[in-house]
């Protein structure tokens, strides 16, 4: 394959627009050459799906950019909409609300009651909210300010009022720029509700909703080049001539809410998975070839043949001496199957949060549910691998394959793996009669690929700066082996990765679990994902349920058996010859 000739920088928010367009259409271009040559290689697969990644991550970036373009422009036209009105009002005046038609001056009706009661909340929201708005109004001058000297304050941000749901001649979300606008709205949705004999019965209608909208905002997907240009327009002359009279900056440092989180979720195990709709499952317990060995049942392994064994041998004496009746020819009966039963585990999270909180520090509540799923995943995980051990054989060491090295009794980690998985795959195939060419699934924790990878970076005849995961893995498949590379096991334990204590050496044993393929059945069933929940409860004490999850998941052993071994080793990269790696040139080592 061709050396990689497209990569796309790891930060794109200091790439222009014009730049990431084009880093889109060459990214595009080289996965459709890659995708027209005909030999398809692990490589080139690889460079593929990095392809795919890198295109992933400059659509996203380009679409962040055009939902962040949409959204100023929405609020520019806002900002405009509001100064026009509020030049409008200045110009004509407030606006005399008509009267409704067929309603006369005396006329004694249902409508004209919400009529009349819709005017007089009108007139007193006009009165209240009018004299605040008129004091709001009242602002000096710059040149003013500048010599009163007055005490520096905060910009005060704008409001921003926009139309809620069912207001009749308006949709929802229409900006209400003026007083006028507003008391309007108010005067439609009151002479649009029912008038009630016995009072009101439910909890109120919004009319409205007011937010703080500022002329410039920064957070996280705002580019290097807009906040260069935000910083231009801040120290204008304009601009330094307001902080001048306003005594200052005085306002305290900005205060970033996003959360550092870096978890995920990987290494899950990937079992055959069936849906369980009724508590649990039962199945026959499945005799198997290794069932017969030693016995007179299915088989002659160490039974020897005979009239009387299965096989039976029939001789020509056997059929002479048969005539008198003894003996005949031995014939087994269909057995009845014993059953087994596995009932379902359910396992739950549930997480509450305040009301106040989640509104004034909505960031909060998400990076925690995010922690707990990414936990619950995880935990999750290591129980269902846990059951699996459960499952599974008392762990067999394995014996020694190679030495060499210093010292000469260390045994190091490619062949001692490789050697010890490929021994108890091969004693598992003929325990039971399989295949020598059937693919056994192993599973192992997925620490153990490094140690394979940091004992060949050390042996000569191996490139140590390449040492990559295709190449490991293809160790085992010429081997037959399917290894599913496992987090959540034999982690976090003492003397283990991820625990409180650092690791400073690779660990020296690990077990790994070896089955044929469909030994393991998951069955999940009485999933409940609720998400968000209030309840009168909660409510009184002003908190919610912010995430709760329930599920149900058993591991079935379907199979005959399910071996675990546990494999001894050093990461040590003995150099002897026994160990060089095939098709080295032992010629280019003098010295051995």
């Amino acid at each position: 394959m061709a050396d990689e000739f497209f990569s796309a920088p790891p930060d794109l928010t200091l790439v222009n627009d014009a730049d990431l367009q084009q880093l889109e259409v060459a990214g595009v271009a080289e996965f459709d050459r890659i995708n027209g040559l005909e030999n398809v290689t692990p490589e080139r697969v690889q460079y593929a799906s990095q392809l795919s990644g890198d295109l992933d991550r400059i659509r996203a970036e380009l679409a962040a950019r055009a939902t962040r373009a949409q959204s100023l422009a929405e609020r520019e036209r806002v900002h405009v909409a509001d100064q026009m009105n509020a030049l409008q009002t200045r110009v004509h005046g407030q606006a005399t609300l008509a009267t409704p038609e067929g309603a006369g001056p005396n006329a004694i009706t249902p409508e004209g009651i919400a009529a009349a009661v819709a005017d007089a909340v009108t007139a007193s929201l006009m009165r209240v909210v009018g004299d605040k708005a008129t004091r709001a109004r009242a602002v000096a001058t710059l040149s003013e300010t500048a010599n009163a000297a007055p005490v520096p304050q905060l910009p005060t941000p704008k409001l921003t009022v926009t139309a809620s749901v069912d207001i009749p001649g308006r949709s929802s979300g229409d900006s209400l720029a003026s007083l006028e606008s507003l008391a309007d709205s108010f005067n439609r949705k009151a002479r649009a509700l029912p008038v009630s004999r016995f009072g009101s019965t439910d909890n109120g209608h919004t009319v409205a909703t007011i937010k703080n909208n500022f002329d410039h905002t920064v957070d996280d997907r705002t580019s290097p080049a807009q906040v260069g240009t935000l910083i231009k327009s801040l120290i204008n002359q304009d601009a330094k001539s307001a902080l001048v009279a306003g005594g200052g900056w005085c306002a305290p440092s900005e205060i970033r809410y996003d959360f550092f989180n870096i978890a995920c979720e990987d290494g899950l195990i990937d079992l055959p998975t069936f849906g369980v709709t009724r508590g649990g499952i039962r199945f026959p317990i499945s005799p198997s070839l290794a069932d017969a060995i030693g016995s007179n049942a299915f088989g002659g392994f160490a039974v020897p043949f005979s009239n009387t064994s299965v096989p039976f041998l029939w001789t020509e004496g056997s059929d002479i001496a048969t005539v008198t009746g003894s003996p005949n020819k031995p014939c087994i009966r269909v057995p009845c199957p014993s059953f087994d039963e596995v009932r379902l585990e359910c396992y739950g999270v549930c997480l509450t949060a305040g009301n106040l909180t989640d509104d004034a520090y909505p960031e909060v509540t998400q990076n925690t549910i995010r922690l707990l799923m990414s936990a619950h995943a995880r935990a999750m995980n290591a129980r269902l691998i846990a059951l699996m051990v459960a499952l599974s054989s008392v762990a067999i060491t394995t014996g020694e394959f190679a030495g060499g090295g210093t010292p000469a009794t260390a045994k190091p980690a490619f062949q001692q793996i490789l050697s010890g998985i490929d021994l108890g795959a091969t004693d598992y195939r003929a325990r039971y009669g399989m295949c020598i060419d059937d693919v056994l699934e192993v599973i192992a924790p997925y620490w153990l690929r490094n140690v394979i990878r940091a004992d060949l970076a050390w042996r000569t005849g191996v490139d140590l700066l390449s040492v990559d995961d295709t190449e490991i893995n293809a160790f085992f498949t010429d081997r037959n082996l399917a290894v599913q590379w496992v987090n959540d096991w034999q982690v976090r334990g003492s003397g283990q990765f991820g625990n409180v204590t650092p690791m400073t050496a690779w660990p020296t044993t690990a077990d790994i679990m070896i089955y044929a393929a469909g030994t393991f059945l998951h069955g999940n069933g009485m999933s409940l994902d609720l998400g968000v929940i209030r309840d009168s409860v909660l409510n009184a004490e002003n908190d919610f349920t912010a995430a709760w999850s329930e599920e149900c998941h058993l591991i079935a052993r379907v199979g005959h058996e399910s071996r675990q071994y546990r494999i001894t080793f050093s990461v040590m990269g003995a150099t002897t010859v026994a160990q060089l790696v095939p098709g080295t040139n032992i010629d280019a080592f003098p010295n051995l």
